[in-house]
């Protein structure tokens, strides 16, 4: 039997020992902050400054609804000029909560967040999220990566111009949080402009072939 020579970073062989190898779970920030949907923007700010986190889960009745990043509050607050303490949670937060399991591999992880132009994914266990992965996470791994996520770059740079809508990531990303229910789901559909899952298209008259 002749061992499968070791891979250079970069090549094919290196890429699948990665792909094999490293999940999320391994890489992952295990400090998880999540606040209420009703909590005012300072007070997220200072608890992403104390904890040294670059995102915040946000609940409401201790379901994850979304997410607040860094991003969203430039986005959400800088950009439009909003007074911070006039603006709670619910006014920026980012909606579907795109998760990712903790057997998923970096590389599939590193895909989903060039696909949908976000920076962190949580990390998502029996219903509950254990941690959330950063692509700064996943550059750390090894060096290797970074060649990697160059070409995923590459591939998608035309895509990564402008921000995705909802509607062209929909068939990409099915698993989250339900925007009815506040479950976790697998199979998410966009209805009405909201991310559902299966029950709550049912309950909703969505007809199925």
């Amino acid at each position: 039997m002749v061992d499968e020579p070791e891979g250079e970073p970069g090549t094919d062989i290196h890429n699948r020992e990665i792909e094999r190898e490293v999940s999320v779970a391994e890489v992952m920030n295990k400090t998880v902050i999540t606040m209420d949907i009703n909590t005012d923007i300072p007070a997220i700010a200072r608890e992403m400054v104390k904890h040294d986190v670059g995102s915040v889960i946000i609940t409401e009745n201790e379901k994850a609804m979304g997410i607040i990043t860094e991003r969203d509050l430039v986005k959400g607050i800088v950009t439009e000029d909003r007074k911070p303490g006039e603006v709670n949670a619910s006014k920026i937060l980012s909606t579907p909560l795109l998760t990712v399991e903790p057997e998923t591999s970096v590389i599939k992880a590193s895909e989903i967040m060039l696909k949908a132009n976000i920076k962190r994914l949580p990390v998502l266990e029996n219903g509950t999220i254990i941690g959330v992965v950063s692509n700064t996470d996943i550059l750390m791994v090894t060096p290797g990566l970074s060649t990697i996520l160059k070409d995923l770059i590459d591939m998608n740079r035309e895509a990564l111009l402008s921000v995705p809508s909802i509607g062209e990531i929909e068939e990409d990303f099915s698993t989250g949080i339900c925007e009815s229910c506040s479950y976790h789901s697998v199979d998410l559909k966009l209805v009405d402009g909201r991310y559902l899952c299966e029950n709550c298209r049912q309950a909703e008259g969505e007809s199925y072939e």
